[in-house]
Protein backbone atom coordinates (compact mmCIF):
# COMPACT_ATOMS: atom_id res chain seq x y z
CA UNK A 1 0.00 0.00 0.00
CA UNK A 2 1.05 3.60 -0.51
CA UNK A 3 3.24 5.09 2.23
CA UNK A 4 1.33 7.40 4.57
CA UNK A 5 3.31 10.58 3.88
CA UNK A 6 3.23 10.09 0.13
CA UNK A 7 -0.50 9.36 0.19
CA UNK A 8 -1.34 12.36 2.37
CA UNK A 9 0.53 14.67 0.02
CA UNK A 10 -1.51 13.41 -2.92
CA UNK A 11 -4.81 13.56 -1.03
CA UNK A 12 -4.05 17.13 0.05
CA UNK A 13 -3.67 18.07 -3.62
CA UNK A 14 -7.36 17.31 -4.29
CA UNK A 15 -9.03 20.73 -4.43
CA UNK A 16 -12.79 20.41 -3.73
CA UNK A 17 -13.59 23.80 -5.26
CA UNK A 18 -11.74 22.93 -8.45
CA UNK A 19 -13.52 19.59 -8.60
CA UNK A 20 -16.96 21.16 -8.21
CA UNK A 21 -16.21 23.79 -10.85
CA UNK A 22 -14.87 21.23 -13.33
CA UNK A 23 -17.97 19.06 -12.85
CA UNK A 24 -20.23 22.07 -13.45
CA UNK A 25 -18.25 23.04 -16.56
CA UNK A 26 -18.70 19.56 -18.02
CA UNK A 27 -22.43 19.45 -17.23
CA UNK A 28 -22.96 22.84 -18.88
CA UNK A 29 -21.71 21.43 -22.20
CA UNK A 30 -24.61 19.43 -23.67
CA UNK A 31 -23.44 16.08 -25.03
CA UNK A 32 -26.67 14.33 -25.88
CA UNK A 33 -25.99 12.38 -29.07
CA UNK A 34 -28.81 13.02 -31.52
CA UNK A 35 -28.56 10.86 -34.67
CA UNK A 36 -28.81 12.93 -37.80
CA UNK A 37 -27.45 16.08 -36.16
CA UNK A 38 -23.68 16.27 -36.80
CA UNK A 39 -23.28 18.93 -34.09
CA UNK A 40 -25.01 16.89 -31.40
CA UNK A 41 -22.12 14.67 -30.31
CA UNK A 42 -19.53 14.48 -27.52
CA UNK A 43 -17.05 16.67 -29.44
CA UNK A 44 -17.43 19.88 -27.43
CA UNK A 45 -17.11 18.26 -24.02
CA UNK A 46 -14.20 16.12 -25.27
CA UNK A 47 -12.37 19.29 -26.34
CA UNK A 48 -12.86 20.73 -22.86
CA UNK A 49 -11.48 17.56 -21.28
CA UNK A 50 -8.53 17.58 -23.70
CA UNK A 51 -7.65 21.23 -22.95
CA UNK A 52 -7.89 20.69 -19.19
CA UNK A 53 -5.67 17.61 -19.20
CA UNK A 54 -3.16 19.19 -21.59
CA UNK A 55 -2.90 22.25 -19.33
CA UNK A 56 -2.18 19.92 -16.42
CA UNK A 57 0.78 18.44 -18.29
CA UNK A 58 -0.57 15.01 -19.18
CA UNK A 59 0.58 13.06 -22.19
CA UNK A 60 -2.55 12.45 -24.24
CA UNK A 61 -4.02 11.18 -27.47
CA UNK A 62 -7.32 11.98 -29.18
CA UNK A 63 -8.86 9.14 -31.17
CA UNK A 64 -11.68 9.94 -33.61
CA UNK A 65 -13.86 6.88 -33.05
CA UNK A 66 -16.63 8.12 -35.38
CA UNK A 67 -17.21 11.48 -37.10
CA UNK A 68 -17.27 14.16 -34.41
CA UNK A 69 -16.93 11.58 -31.64
CA UNK A 70 -13.43 11.60 -30.09
CA UNK A 71 -12.02 9.54 -27.24
CA UNK A 72 -9.56 11.46 -25.06
CA UNK A 73 -6.93 9.24 -23.41
CA UNK A 74 -4.33 10.80 -21.09
CA UNK A 75 -1.68 9.22 -18.90
CA UNK A 76 1.09 9.63 -16.36
CA UNK A 77 4.13 7.36 -16.31
CA UNK A 78 5.23 4.39 -18.39
CA UNK A 79 3.99 0.87 -17.88
CA UNK A 80 7.37 -0.77 -18.30
CA UNK A 81 7.32 -3.87 -16.16
CA UNK A 82 4.72 -2.37 -13.82
CA UNK A 83 0.96 -2.12 -13.91
CA UNK A 84 -1.34 0.15 -15.91
CA UNK A 85 -4.55 1.40 -14.25
CA UNK A 86 -7.41 3.07 -16.09
CA UNK A 87 -9.79 5.60 -14.51
CA UNK A 88 -12.67 5.46 -16.99
CA UNK A 89 -15.58 7.76 -17.71
CA UNK A 90 -17.80 8.54 -20.67
CA UNK A 91 -18.65 11.91 -22.19
CA UNK A 92 -22.09 11.20 -23.69
CA UNK A 93 -25.31 11.67 -21.74
CA UNK A 94 -28.88 10.56 -22.38
CA UNK A 95 -31.59 12.93 -23.52
CA UNK A 96 -32.78 15.56 -21.08
CA UNK A 97 -36.38 14.83 -22.09
CA UNK A 98 -38.91 17.60 -21.49
CA UNK A 99 -37.08 20.53 -19.82
CA UNK A 100 -40.37 21.54 -18.17
CA UNK A 101 -40.09 18.45 -15.97
CA UNK A 102 -36.89 19.81 -14.44
CA UNK A 103 -36.89 22.01 -11.33
CA UNK A 104 -33.38 23.12 -12.28
CA UNK A 105 -32.53 23.61 -15.99
CA UNK A 106 -30.91 20.43 -17.33
CA UNK A 107 -27.70 22.11 -18.54
CA UNK A 108 -27.34 24.92 -16.01
CA UNK A 109 -25.34 22.85 -13.49
CA UNK A 110 -26.90 24.75 -10.59
CA UNK A 111 -25.32 24.20 -7.16
CA UNK A 112 -28.09 24.03 -4.56
CA UNK A 113 -27.87 22.78 -0.98
CA UNK A 114 -24.67 20.83 -1.58
CA UNK A 115 -25.84 19.19 -4.81
CA UNK A 116 -25.02 19.82 -8.47
CA UNK A 117 -28.07 19.47 -10.72
CA UNK A 118 -28.11 18.68 -14.44
CA UNK A 119 -28.13 16.02 -17.10
CA UNK A 120 -24.95 14.04 -16.60
CA UNK A 121 -24.33 15.39 -13.09
CA UNK A 122 -24.27 11.82 -11.80
CA UNK A 123 -24.09 9.81 -15.03
CA UNK A 124 -21.31 10.53 -15.31
CA UNK A 125 -19.58 13.86 -15.65
CA UNK A 126 -18.99 14.02 -11.91
CA UNK A 127 -17.19 10.67 -12.00
CA UNK A 128 -15.15 11.78 -15.00
CA UNK A 129 -14.23 15.05 -13.26
CA UNK A 130 -13.25 13.14 -10.12
CA UNK A 131 -10.95 10.91 -12.19
CA UNK A 132 -9.34 13.92 -13.87
CA UNK A 133 -8.79 15.80 -10.61
CA UNK A 134 -7.50 12.67 -8.86
CA UNK A 135 -4.92 12.07 -11.58
CA UNK A 136 -3.96 15.75 -11.53
CA UNK A 137 -3.56 15.63 -7.74
CA UNK A 138 -1.17 12.71 -8.05
CA UNK A 139 0.85 14.57 -10.68
CA UNK A 140 0.91 17.84 -8.69
CA UNK A 141 2.02 16.09 -5.51
CA UNK A 142 5.16 14.80 -7.24
CA UNK A 143 4.48 11.27 -6.00
CA UNK A 144 6.56 8.64 -7.74
CA UNK A 145 4.88 5.40 -8.65
CA UNK A 146 5.61 2.34 -10.73
CA UNK A 147 3.66 1.86 -13.95
CA UNK A 148 1.09 4.04 -15.69
CA UNK A 149 -2.08 5.85 -14.63
CA UNK A 150 -4.53 6.40 -17.50
CA UNK A 151 -7.59 8.63 -17.67
CA UNK A 152 -10.07 7.68 -20.40
CA UNK A 153 -12.91 10.01 -21.45
CA UNK A 154 -14.75 7.80 -23.91
CA UNK A 155 -17.69 8.27 -26.26
CA UNK A 156 -20.89 6.31 -26.83
CA UNK A 157 -21.34 4.44 -23.55
CA UNK A 158 -25.09 5.08 -23.62
CA UNK A 159 -25.50 3.33 -26.98
CA UNK A 160 -23.11 0.97 -28.76
CA UNK A 161 -20.00 1.48 -26.57
CA UNK A 162 -17.93 2.38 -29.60
CA UNK A 163 -15.47 4.35 -27.48
CA UNK A 164 -14.40 1.54 -25.18
CA UNK A 165 -14.40 -0.98 -28.02
CA UNK A 166 -11.93 1.27 -29.85
CA UNK A 167 -9.79 1.75 -26.74
CA UNK A 168 -9.40 -2.03 -26.50
CA UNK A 169 -7.72 -2.05 -29.94
CA UNK A 170 -5.10 0.62 -29.11
CA UNK A 171 -1.62 -0.01 -27.70
CA UNK A 172 -2.38 1.85 -24.47
CA UNK A 173 -5.63 -0.07 -24.10
CA UNK A 174 -4.07 -3.47 -24.68
CA UNK A 175 -1.50 -2.75 -21.96
CA UNK A 176 -4.10 -2.05 -19.24
CA UNK A 177 -3.83 -4.18 -16.11
CA UNK A 178 -7.08 -3.09 -14.43
CA UNK A 179 -9.75 -0.39 -14.51
CA UNK A 180 -11.88 1.65 -12.13
CA UNK A 181 -15.18 2.48 -13.82
CA UNK A 182 -16.27 5.82 -12.36
CA UNK A 183 -20.04 5.33 -12.80
CA UNK A 184 -22.53 6.50 -10.13
CA UNK A 185 -22.64 3.75 -7.51
CA UNK A 186 -22.68 5.79 -4.28
CA UNK A 187 -18.95 5.12 -3.96
CA UNK A 188 -19.59 1.44 -3.28
CA UNK A 189 -17.12 -1.08 -4.66
CA UNK A 190 -19.16 -2.97 -7.24
CA UNK A 191 -17.50 -6.25 -8.15
CA UNK A 192 -20.41 -7.60 -10.21
CA UNK A 193 -22.53 -6.11 -12.95
CA UNK A 194 -25.50 -7.43 -14.82
CA UNK A 195 -25.18 -8.34 -18.45
CA UNK A 196 -27.61 -7.39 -21.18
CA UNK A 197 -28.91 -8.87 -24.41
CA UNK A 198 -31.34 -6.80 -26.44
CA UNK A 199 -33.27 -9.39 -28.42
CA UNK A 200 -34.96 -7.85 -31.45
CA UNK A 201 -37.73 -10.22 -32.50
CA UNK A 202 -39.10 -10.13 -36.06
CA UNK A 203 -42.52 -11.72 -36.59
CA UNK A 204 -43.83 -12.43 -40.08
CA UNK A 205 -47.48 -13.05 -40.89
CA UNK A 206 -49.66 -12.47 -43.93
CA UNK A 207 -51.32 -9.14 -44.75
CA UNK A 208 -55.12 -9.16 -45.02
CA UNK A 209 -58.29 -7.13 -44.53
CA UNK A 210 -59.26 -6.57 -40.90
CA UNK A 211 -62.80 -7.68 -41.66
CA UNK A 212 -61.56 -11.03 -43.00
CA UNK A 213 -58.86 -12.21 -40.59
CA UNK A 214 -59.21 -15.77 -41.87
CA UNK A 215 -57.54 -14.62 -45.11
CA UNK A 216 -54.32 -13.62 -43.36
CA UNK A 217 -51.95 -14.50 -40.54
CA UNK A 218 -51.90 -11.82 -37.87
CA UNK A 219 -48.34 -11.24 -36.59
CA UNK A 220 -49.76 -9.24 -33.69
CA UNK A 221 -51.40 -12.38 -32.37
CA UNK A 222 -48.04 -14.14 -32.54
CA UNK A 223 -46.44 -11.17 -30.82
CA UNK A 224 -48.96 -11.53 -28.01
CA UNK A 225 -48.04 -15.20 -27.73
CA UNK A 226 -44.39 -14.23 -27.45
CA UNK A 227 -45.17 -11.80 -24.64
CA UNK A 228 -47.01 -14.63 -22.89
CA UNK A 229 -43.77 -16.64 -23.04
CA UNK A 230 -41.73 -13.92 -21.30
CA UNK A 231 -42.35 -15.05 -17.67
CA UNK A 232 -41.31 -18.62 -18.50
CA UNK A 233 -38.21 -17.37 -20.33
CA UNK A 234 -37.30 -15.27 -17.30
CA UNK A 235 -37.67 -18.25 -14.96
CA UNK A 236 -35.44 -20.44 -17.15
CA UNK A 237 -32.73 -17.76 -17.31
CA UNK A 238 -32.84 -17.32 -13.55
CA UNK A 239 -32.14 -21.03 -13.12
CA UNK A 240 -29.03 -20.65 -15.31
CA UNK A 241 -27.70 -17.58 -13.49
CA UNK A 242 -25.86 -17.54 -10.18
CA UNK A 243 -27.61 -15.81 -7.29
CA UNK A 244 -25.96 -12.59 -6.18
CA UNK A 245 -26.35 -10.65 -2.91
CA UNK A 246 -25.88 -7.39 -4.83
CA UNK A 247 -27.78 -7.88 -8.09
CA UNK A 248 -31.40 -8.43 -9.01
CA UNK A 249 -32.02 -11.83 -10.60
CA UNK A 250 -32.28 -12.11 -14.37
CA UNK A 251 -35.15 -10.15 -15.90
CA UNK A 252 -36.80 -10.10 -19.33
CA UNK A 253 -38.60 -6.84 -20.10
CA UNK A 254 -40.44 -6.01 -23.35
CA UNK A 255 -39.40 -2.46 -24.25
CA UNK A 256 -40.43 -1.99 -27.89
CA UNK A 257 -43.54 -3.30 -29.65
CA UNK A 258 -44.27 -2.23 -33.22
CA UNK A 259 -46.80 -3.18 -35.90
CA UNK A 260 -46.78 -2.55 -38.75
CA UNK A 261 -43.03 -2.38 -39.12
CA UNK A 262 -43.22 -0.56 -42.46
CA UNK A 263 -45.90 1.41 -44.24
CA UNK A 264 -48.90 3.24 -42.80
CA UNK A 265 -50.82 1.89 -39.82
CA UNK A 266 -54.47 1.47 -40.80
CA UNK A 267 -57.35 0.32 -38.63
CA UNK A 268 -58.72 -2.10 -41.22
CA UNK A 269 -55.45 -3.76 -42.26
CA UNK A 270 -53.76 -6.76 -40.69
CA UNK A 271 -50.05 -5.98 -41.09
CA UNK A 272 -47.59 -8.41 -42.60
CA UNK A 273 -45.00 -8.00 -39.86
CA UNK A 274 -44.53 -7.00 -36.23
CA UNK A 275 -41.48 -6.41 -34.11
CA UNK A 276 -40.58 -6.45 -30.45
CA UNK A 277 -37.46 -5.89 -28.37
CA UNK A 278 -36.84 -7.85 -25.19
CA UNK A 279 -34.39 -6.29 -22.72
CA UNK A 280 -32.75 -9.35 -21.17
CA UNK A 281 -30.67 -8.68 -18.05
CA UNK A 282 -28.43 -11.37 -16.60
CA UNK A 283 -26.34 -12.11 -13.55
CA UNK A 284 -23.05 -14.04 -13.93
CA UNK A 285 -23.30 -17.65 -15.08
CA UNK A 286 -24.55 -18.48 -18.57
CA UNK A 287 -22.61 -17.85 -21.75
CA UNK A 288 -24.00 -16.45 -25.00
CA UNK A 289 -24.90 -19.88 -26.39
CA UNK A 290 -26.90 -20.82 -23.30
CA UNK A 291 -28.85 -17.56 -23.40
CA UNK A 292 -29.57 -18.00 -27.11
CA UNK A 293 -31.00 -21.50 -26.52
CA UNK A 294 -33.57 -20.11 -24.11
CA UNK A 295 -34.63 -17.20 -26.32
CA UNK A 296 -34.90 -19.61 -29.25
CA UNK A 297 -37.20 -21.82 -27.19
CA UNK A 298 -39.48 -18.88 -26.35
CA UNK A 299 -39.76 -17.92 -30.01
CA UNK A 300 -40.54 -21.50 -31.07
CA UNK A 301 -43.21 -21.87 -28.42
CA UNK A 302 -44.88 -18.62 -29.52
CA UNK A 303 -44.74 -19.56 -33.22
CA UNK A 304 -46.41 -22.92 -32.54
CA UNK A 305 -49.46 -21.10 -31.20
CA UNK A 306 -50.23 -19.49 -34.58
CA UNK A 307 -49.90 -21.58 -37.71
CA UNK A 308 -48.26 -19.69 -40.58
CA UNK A 309 -46.37 -17.17 -38.46
CA UNK A 310 -42.57 -17.15 -38.30
CA UNK A 311 -40.59 -15.70 -35.42
CA UNK A 312 -36.86 -14.97 -35.59
CA UNK A 313 -34.61 -12.87 -33.39
CA UNK A 314 -31.18 -11.29 -33.31
CA UNK A 315 -29.05 -9.73 -30.60
CA UNK A 316 -28.80 -5.98 -31.11
CA UNK A 317 -25.12 -5.04 -30.67
CA UNK A 318 -24.23 -8.56 -29.63
CA UNK A 319 -24.04 -9.93 -26.09
CA UNK A 320 -22.79 -8.04 -23.05
CA UNK A 321 -22.57 -10.79 -20.50
CA UNK A 322 -22.50 -10.22 -16.76
CA UNK A 323 -19.11 -9.78 -15.12
CA UNK A 324 -17.62 -10.56 -11.74
CA UNK A 325 -14.25 -10.09 -10.05
CA UNK A 326 -13.12 -11.64 -6.79
CA UNK A 327 -12.23 -9.76 -3.60
CA UNK A 328 -8.77 -11.32 -3.77
CA UNK A 329 -7.88 -9.27 -6.88
CA UNK A 330 -5.05 -6.77 -6.25
CA UNK A 331 -7.26 -3.93 -7.54
CA UNK A 332 -10.02 -4.79 -5.07
CA UNK A 333 -7.57 -4.97 -2.18
CA UNK A 334 -6.08 -1.64 -3.23
CA UNK A 335 -9.52 -0.04 -3.28
CA UNK A 336 -10.66 -1.52 0.04
CA UNK A 337 -7.61 0.08 1.64
CA UNK A 338 -8.10 3.23 -0.45
CA UNK A 339 -11.63 3.81 0.82
CA UNK A 340 -10.46 3.67 4.44
CA UNK A 341 -7.43 5.87 3.75
CA UNK A 342 -9.50 8.46 1.85
CA UNK A 343 -12.67 8.57 3.95
CA UNK A 344 -11.90 6.89 7.27
CA UNK A 345 -14.76 4.45 6.61
CA UNK A 346 -14.97 0.78 5.71
CA UNK A 347 -15.58 -0.07 2.07
CA UNK A 348 -19.14 -1.00 1.12
CA UNK A 349 -19.74 -3.54 -1.62
CA UNK A 350 -22.49 -3.48 -4.23
CA UNK A 351 -23.44 -4.44 -7.75
CA UNK A 352 -24.14 -2.57 -10.96
CA UNK A 353 -27.77 -3.01 -12.05
CA UNK A 354 -26.98 -2.19 -15.69
CA UNK A 355 -24.13 -2.59 -18.13
CA UNK A 356 -21.13 -0.24 -18.36
CA UNK A 357 -18.01 0.24 -20.47
CA UNK A 358 -16.40 -2.04 -17.91
CA UNK A 359 -18.31 -4.95 -19.45
CA UNK A 360 -16.30 -4.57 -22.64
CA UNK A 361 -12.98 -4.11 -20.81
CA UNK A 362 -13.60 -7.23 -18.75
CA UNK A 363 -14.78 -9.48 -21.57
CA UNK A 364 -12.43 -8.20 -24.29
CA UNK A 365 -9.19 -7.62 -22.38
CA UNK A 366 -9.84 -9.97 -19.47
CA UNK A 367 -8.76 -7.35 -16.92
CA UNK A 368 -10.34 -6.90 -13.48
CA UNK A 369 -12.74 -3.98 -13.15
CA UNK A 370 -14.33 -2.30 -10.15
CA UNK A 371 -17.19 0.14 -10.64
CA UNK A 372 -17.13 2.94 -8.07
CA UNK A 373 -18.27 6.51 -8.44
CA UNK A 374 -20.30 9.38 -6.98
CA UNK A 375 -24.05 9.64 -7.36
CA UNK A 376 -27.11 7.66 -6.36
CA UNK A 377 -27.40 4.63 -8.64
CA UNK A 378 -31.15 5.26 -9.07
CA UNK A 379 -30.86 8.88 -10.29
CA UNK A 380 -29.38 8.45 -13.82
CA UNK A 381 -31.70 9.15 -16.77
CA UNK A 382 -34.24 10.95 -14.54
CA UNK A 383 -35.30 14.57 -14.52
CA UNK A 384 -33.50 16.61 -11.84
CA UNK A 385 -30.46 14.35 -11.95
CA UNK A 386 -27.95 15.47 -9.33
CA UNK A 387 -24.82 14.53 -7.40
CA UNK A 388 -23.84 15.38 -3.83
CA UNK A 389 -20.67 17.42 -3.54
CA UNK A 390 -19.49 15.49 -0.48
CA UNK A 391 -19.77 12.21 -2.37
CA UNK A 392 -17.98 13.74 -5.36
CA UNK A 393 -15.01 14.82 -3.24
CA UNK A 394 -14.85 11.42 -1.55
CA UNK A 395 -14.74 9.75 -4.96
CA UNK A 396 -11.73 11.77 -6.10
CA UNK A 397 -9.90 10.95 -2.87
CA UNK A 398 -10.76 7.26 -3.20
CA UNK A 399 -9.32 7.25 -6.73
CA UNK A 400 -6.11 8.86 -5.51
CA UNK A 401 -5.55 6.37 -2.71
CA UNK A 402 -6.62 3.36 -4.76
CA UNK A 403 -4.40 4.28 -7.69
CA UNK A 404 -1.33 4.76 -5.53
CA UNK A 405 -2.01 1.51 -3.66
CA UNK A 406 -2.39 -0.41 -6.92
CA UNK A 407 0.55 1.18 -8.72
CA UNK A 408 2.80 1.19 -5.62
Amino acid sequence: MARSGVLQAALAAVDPDELVELTRELVRIPSVVRPGDPLATEAAVARHVERWLAKEGFDLEVHEVAPGRPNVVAWLGDKGTGRSLLLEGHTDVVTEGDPREWTHPPFAAELVDGKIYGRGAADMKSGLAAAMVAAAAIRRSGVRFTGRLVVGALVDEEADMLGVRHLCTTPIGRELSAAIICEPEQNELCLEQRGVVWARVAIRGHMAHGAMPEAGVNPITALGALLDEVPALERRLRRLCRRSPHLRPATVTPTVVRAPVQGVAQSNVIPSAAQAVLDVRLTPGPDAAAVAVEIDAACRAAAQRLRGATIEWEAINGYRLATRVERSEPLVRAMVAGVRQATGKRARFGGVPGSTDGTILRTTLGIPIVTCGPGNRLIPHQANECVEVAELVDAARIYVASALNFLK
